[in-house]
């Protein structure tokens, strides 16, 4: 079972002046903290004043949970948006916090489509309850404005990775996506099982492993057990973005 949560609550503080959220940050304004709740990885370089970021921390709850725990039941009701502040978590892909993990369906008053799971030793959530969450966004047009860029950046990278099934061969796929997971590193180690990374692909994992083989054949990969040098990145960008 999850750990039990802990919450605070507090009303929605008073409106602001309308030219308020735009003055500098000499006048008070100041970048969101980082912990327990990661905002500015959330929300990006939203400056807000003090008494705002105490008000936003308040009507959250955050619940640390251990591996295992499911963190989003399939059928549940959406009734906050789930952030992921620190962790793995598993559900459609693996995941590693910090980062949005279901930001729209609590909008839409909608019911959780996937399970999500624990999959580091431990984890800590953040949820944000959208009957306190609506009227506070009213008065804060730049935190709305910064959840809208939230969604659309997902929406793009869910519209990205439809193009990718659709028309990159699996050579393709695999060389996106190592360049994905690895980031500017040299090298990555596989976090979750090769089935599973094949299955976020929608190929075979005899098709994964045997495309890896074959690239580091090529002398682009440097591939030890789940360990993998990304030996020649240009080559791996020109297979990604082959159709």
């Amino acid at each position: 079972m999850s750990a039990p949560l802990t919450s605070l609550a507090a009303e929605a503080p008073a409106a602001a002046p309308p030219d308020a959220a735009f003055l500098p940050t000499s006048a008070g304004l100041i970048p969101g903290p980082a912990h327990p709740i990661p905002w500015r990885a959330l929300l990006g370089d939203v400056l807000l004043d003090a008494d705002s970021w105490s008000a936003l921390g308040c009507m959250t709850k955050v619940r640390r949970c251990r591996a295992g725990d499911r963190v989003i039941r399939r059928g549940d009701a959406a009734v906050s948006m789930l952030a992921l502040c620190e962790g793995r978590v598993a559900a459609r892909a693996p995941v590693t916090g910090p980062l949005w993990l279901d930001l729209h369906t609590a909008w839409l008053d909608g019911r959780y489509e996937d399970d999500a799971s624990v999959a580091s030793s431990s984890a800590l959530v953040m949820e944000w309850p959208m009957a306190v969450a609506v009227l506070w966004l009213r008065q804060q047009p730049l935190v709305l404005e910064a959840l809208v860029r939230a969604v659309s950046a997902r929406l793009r990278d869910a519209r990205d990775a439809i193009t990718g099934l659709t028309t990159q061969d699996a050579t393709g796929r695999v060389a996106a996506w190592l360049l994905a997971q690895a980031g500017a590193a040299g090298e990555l180690r596989l976090a979750e099982r090769k089935r599973d990374v094949a299955a976020q692909l929608s190929i075979s994992p005899e098709t994964f492993s045997r495309t890896l083989r074959q690239l580091a054949d090529r002398g682009v990969l440097a591939v030890q057990g789940y360990r993998i040098g990304l030996l020649d990145r240009v080559a791996l960008l020109a297979l990604a973005r082959c159709r």
